[in-house]
């Protein structure tokens, strides 16, 4: 039996477009899944050395700190917190209590994210998140303000009021509101230290697996895209060439 592939050059540019979009995301999906690796090496890595002590500066870019043991001296801003919208917890949506940290000797301040408490019966109720000590010293772990995918317009704006609440955390931002500068990432307090609230600091965005997979799914759309391009070729020819 003799066969003829004329898929047709509108078949085919379709096909090549699809193909070409599948295999590019798969292999964007691969380079998302090396970065974390990367992270979660760097992470295991940093934690284990000798804990940096803040004071104020800018002695650290953010890239190079994150990740890293940090010991903090200062006082809370008590009178003035944010509430990191849209954080859930055991499928319980709540808030991250992002607290400004006057340091000790040092100009500026960082935000402590002292961990998350729970949505309250309605939006127009805050949790109450008071600091008994205001003057502080304490362990911590540097790390990136959390990104969001889909960001909408305005998300950066702190709320209305104290506690305010947020739904992106833009240092710059947050020190417009706070009216004094504050270093460009969060310090994650230890679940051993006081004056805090759930902490389960596992990144779960970091999960190179998941990555793996999606590429997986991504090269599996692109053979079949294949496959069906090949038959469809195959019968088109057949219908041409046949009696």
């Amino acid at each position: 039996m003799n066969y003829s592939f004329k898929p047709g050059w509108k078949v085919s540019v379709g096909f090549m477009v699809v193909l070409g979009l599948f295999v590019n995301l798969g292999l964007w999906q691969l380079r998302r899944a090396d970065e974390k690796k990367a992270l979660i090496a760097a992470r295991e890595l940093r934690s284990q050395d000798e804990p940096l002590r803040l004071t104020g500066g800018a002695e650290t870019r953010p890239d190079e700190l994150r990740y890293r043991r940090v010991q903090v001296t200062g006082d809370y801003d008590a009178d003035h917190q944010f509430l990191l919208d849209n954080q859930v917890h055991d499928q319980q949506p709540g808030y991250h209590v992002l607290t400004p940290l006057r340091i000790a000797g040092g100009s500026r301040a960082v935000l402590v994210n002292r961990g998350w408490v729970p949505l309250g019966v309605d939006r127009a109720e805050l949790p109450d998140i008071r600091i008994r000590n205001r003057h502080v010293q304490f362990s911590g772990l540097a790390d990136h303000f959390p990104e969001v995918g889909l960001r909408l317009k305005g998300a950066e704006i702190p709320g209305p009021g104290w506690p305010s609440v947020v739904q992106v955390p833009e240092p710059e931002r947050l020190a417009e509101r706070l009216g004094y500068p504050v270093l460009p990432y969060q310090v994650l307090l230890d679940s051993s230290e006081e004056e805090g609230y759930v902490r389960v600091w596992r990144e779960i965005r970091l999960a190179p697996e998941k990555n793996q997979g999606y590429a997986l799914q991504w090269f599996l759309f692109a053979a079949v895209a294949a496959i069906l391009y090949i038959r469809y070729g195959l019968r088109a020819g057949s219908r041409i060439t046949g009696p």
